[in-house]
């Protein structure tokens, strides 16, 4: 098959994709990306687990769920929550204690729980009643009953837990109690770190950040220094003309033609999945393959406007809760945001601490907030060489192209 001849796709192209637009995606609608498989295959066997924050519609639900199932023909048992519209710790362990197997952990935490008289009995009552005490009357054993699970984990029972919007909830504690929000935020990740340190690996994920929230509210997060982070990129050029073929297959798309594929390619901004179903779903309206003619057409009215309510905001809001962060770390992010952008090209942290600070007094502890801050909120990547030093780059086109539309004309 030839792109220039303009000849359909043959039945010799990689598996079928049905075309999809919306959340989490799996099944036949869910595009494999081996080296990630890997990675997170690897993390949640070999170690204590991972955290995975960044923006939303960019597939990291889809590769979590894809672990997860993974996970569960490999024998683990896996307890997956979304901590979204939580509004406490004990609403986050009623959920998992619910959803274990009720031999093994469960039939152990329960036993010690109900023979722990340190816990009132009110609290011992309604954990009995399949935890459906109100979450008030547990809060204040919340620590023990966490405790009691720590004890009854044994790794033979391999079991995982896998968190989606961790730190949505916990923003969630801290906006909702100002006096002890702090405290029981630590209580809660000081108390999940021992899980894990006993044998129940995590993923936490999320939309935004832990760092800045840390930062902002006084959070202790050497509770965290155990799980490593895991990363959703955009599609190498390879993965993603393979996802546009597939989708081809998939939706029975006759008329599409390797000429498509690439001309789909050269209008996206960035190559994340949702960005490239958008654009072939614009392109095969009624079942057929636009002229190639109108896809810059297509992607100016159709495509690339739907990307301000679905990715540039998520900068916007990124940007305004900045204001909101103890100083120097405001002006840090901004400055080391546009030093990074305005040098087209990776940019040696030596270089931006001396950019951002000639006198030599700024806290290196700062500018590393500042600088993972930027990395978990999807504006910049890192590339950390052998000797120690590090490159700091732009994330991707997508976040270049939010820049230019928001301040290229400014700046």
């Amino acid at each position: 098959m030839n792109s220039r001849d303009g000849n359909p796709l043959s039945s010799s192209h990689p598996e079928a994709i049905v075309p999809h637009i919306g959340t989490e995606v799996g099944g036949d609608k869910f595009f494999p990306r081996k080296a990630l498989e890997d990675e997170f295959d690897s993390v949640m066997t070999r170690s204590n687990g991972a955290k995975l924050f960044g923006l939303r519609r960019i597939g990291k639900s889809s590769e979590a769920s894809a672990c997860c199932e993974r996970l569960r023909k490999a024998g683990f048992t896996v307890v997956k929550e979304d901590a979204e519209g939580m509004s406490s710790e004990v609403m986050l362990l009623q959920s998992i204690l619910g959803k274990l197997p009720s031999e093994g952990l469960k039939a152990r935490v329960t036993k010690l729980i109900l023979d722990d008289n340190a816990i009132a009995k009110s609290a011992r009552d309604a954990f009995s009643k399949a935890m459906s005490g109100k979450a008030d009357e547990l809060l204040a054993y919340f620590g023990p009953i966490m405790s009691a699970v720590e004890n009854a984990i044994d790794q033979n029972d391999r079991v995982v837990l896998v968190i989606d919007e961790f730190p949505w909830l916990c923003r969630s504690i801290l906006q909702s109690d100002v006096d002890k929000g702090v405290a029981r935020v630590d209580v809660l990740l000081a108390a999940l770190r021992r899980w894990r340190n006993k044998g129940v690996p995590m993923l936490l994920m999320g939309s935004i950040g832990m760092v800045a929230l840390g930062r902002q509210y006084g959070l202790d997060l050497n509770h965290l220094n155990d799980l490593g982070p895991l990363n959703v990129p955009p599609f190498e050029s390879d993965e993603a003309k393979a996802l546009v073929d597939a989708l081809a297959v998939g939706g029975e798309i006759a008329s599409w033609t390797e000429a498509h594929t690439t001309a789909l390619l050269e209008e996206t901004v960035a190559f994340y999945p949702a960005m490239l179903q958008k654009g072939f779903e614009q392109t095969t309206l009624g079942g057929r393959a636009a002229s190639i003619e109108r896809f810059s057409d297509l992607f100016a009215e159709k495509v690339r406007p739907d990307f301000d309510d679905t990715f540039y905001q998520q900068f916007d809001k990124r940007l305004k809760l900045y204001r909101n962060l103890p100083e120097p770390l405001p002006k840090l992010l901004n400055g080391a945001l546009q030093a990074v952008i305005k040098a087209d090209s990776p940019v040696a942290r030596d270089a931006l601490y001396d950019a951002l600070d000639p006198s030599g007094e700024m806290s290196e502890a700062d500018l590393g907030d500042a600088l993972n801050i930027l990395r978990e909120d999807g504006f910049l990547a890192v590339r950390a060489e052998r000797d120690g030093s590090q490159q700091w780059r732009v994330a991707s086109g997508l976040m270049l192209a939010w820049w230019k539309q928001r301040r290229g004309s400014r700046r």
